[in-house]
């Protein structure tokens, strides 16, 4: 596919040189709906305007937009997704903006402000604690003062766990998560982020009275409906008398807000009060390898392809 930078219609858009692309476990399930051969997967991009017939956009703005196409260049309009122009007056890294101060950090602090329902000296159990949203819960989680277990994949990913203060920090590969939880005296909030039996088992570990927030089902993003791992522990939900929530950032932020994210995180991340892992390319073409990686654990962090 190519593009006549110069002379490409905009119909009212920008034309954008592209700067970075995200990599999100989501990417996967908006493909099974949307994506169309021979056209580029649309995901979280920040691009740099070269062309403008919006006047709310300026040549040389930068502009994040969460239908950006997986291309070295792209024609955005606001009809087409969510496109707002990015500040950054805190001089940030542009990568920031596709993780920590992205849909991640946003679908983890909105999530949490939202449906936690945290109170201080609680215990939470964040799994794929370390990934891209798990971690910003980790953080945000301990600084309200709640007790944090949180769960990897790989002895990596568990130290960086502890580095951002998890109390309990294991490798599921490697100890049994109901034994991990319930010798930790339960749990009364779980965030979830991989559902299947990871979630049946954390059912049996909840405190009366407990809160489930469900994220995201990463593992069964591939499968067919039939395949879903289903649950043998629902009827916990009655007994112990749990809430689920499971929610979709735009919906919850139309219901609740967005609890000042942007300022907020930013001044955290400013601060260095919050911590963020990512794992660049500077290859287009390793798009498709990093979302597999993604979607079974392989990655080391947030992955984002960087442009020059």
């Amino acid at each position: 596919i190519t593009i006549d930078i110069d002379n490409e219609p905009l119909n009212g858009g920008i034309l954008t040189k592209t700067v970075a692309l995200g990599i999100d476990p989501w990417l996967r399930s908006r493909m099974a709906y949307e994506y169309k051969p021979n056209t580029p997967v649309l995901g979280c991009g920040i691009g740099v305007v070269l062309r403008s017939e919006n006047p709310k956009f300026q040549v040389g703005d930068h502009v994040e937009a969460r239908g950006y196409p997986f291309a070295h260049y792209a024609v955005l309009s606001e009809a087409g997704g969510s496109v707002k122009v990015l500040k950054n007056d805190a001089d940030l890294p542009w990568t920031a903006y596709l993780g920590v101060l992205g849909l991640a950090g946003e679908t983890a602090w909105v999530g949490y402000k939202a449906h936690a329902e945290a109170k201080k000296g609680e215990t939470i159990y964040i799994s794929t604690g370390a990934g891209a949203v798990g971690s910003v819960v980790c953080q945000v989680a301990k600084a309200e003062g709640l007790r944090v277990i949180a769960s990897a994949g790989s002895d990596s990913k568990v130290a960086f766990l502890k580095e951002i203060g998890v109390d309990v920090a294991f490798n599921y590969k490697k100890q049994d998560v109901g034994t991990v939880l319930k010798e930790s005296g339960g749990v009364d909030i779980y965030w979830d982020n991989v559902g299947g039996k990871t979630l049946e088992t954390v059912m049996g570990c909840m405190n009366k009275y407990g809160r489930i927030v469900i994220c995201g089902f990463a593992p069964e993003y591939n499968l067919p409906a039939a395949e879903w791992h289903g649950n043998k522990s629902f009827t916990l939900a009655l007994m112990k008398n749990l809430k689920i929530s499971g929610f979709i950032i735009p919906d919850t932020i139309a219901k609740f807000g967005d609890f000042d994210f942007e300022s907020e995180v930013t001044k955290l991340v400013k601060e260095g009060k919050m911590k963020a892992r990512e794992e660049l390319s500077d290859k287009l073409e390793d798009a498709m390898k990093m979302l597999g990686d993604c979607l079974v654990g392989a990655n080391e962090g947030k992955g984002v392809i960087v442009f020059s």
